[in-house]
């Protein structure tokens, strides 16, 4: 796989090129029918999925929270914490993506380390910007009438 499928996702925004090519030596592509559920609520967290066609939506309680298109990686946090999914994630269309599993990763940190800790990096960062939008919307004054 060459980096210019990597290209479109910020997350990996940070990686030169040399970096994205050897990063696409770990993942596995995988297709997704629409309908078919990439994973489930409470399964154990083991794999980024990297959305390179189609769109995932994403469901709480049954409920949709969000979806997800090209470009927009899910499940990074389990590259740096270990637990169980907290939503679904279903193919609202024909969906391909890429996936990072843990144990590709963990080879990923024995044989490249400076990229698997660029790659924590990222995730971390995307996360605490996640979590900073929250709480801005969260601490934005609501309006009031007097």
């Amino acid at each position: 796989m060459t980096e210019t499928a990597l290209d479109q996702f910020s997350l990996l925004a940070e990686l030169v090129a040399e970096d994205r090519r050897a990063l696409g030596e770990f993942l596995t592509p995988r297709e997704i029918d629409a309908g078919s559920s990439l994973f489930r609520a409470s399964e154990e967290a083991e794999d980024l999925f990297l959305v390179t066609q189609g769109s995932l939506a994403i469901r709480l309680d049954g409920q949709p929270i969000a979806e997800l298109g090209a470009g927009e990686a899910v499940g990074a946090l389990c590259l740096v914490s270990v637990g169980r999914r907290e939503c679904d994630a279903v193919a609202a269309v024909p969906t391909q993506v890429l996936c990072l599993s843990r144990e590709s990763y963990l080879r990923l940190r024995a044989d490249l380390p400076a990229l698997a800790l660029q790659l924590q990096e990222a995730v971390l960062r995307n996360f605490v910007s996640l979590v900073r939008n929250v709480l801005g919307d969260k601490r934005a004054p609501s309006a009031s009438v007097s």
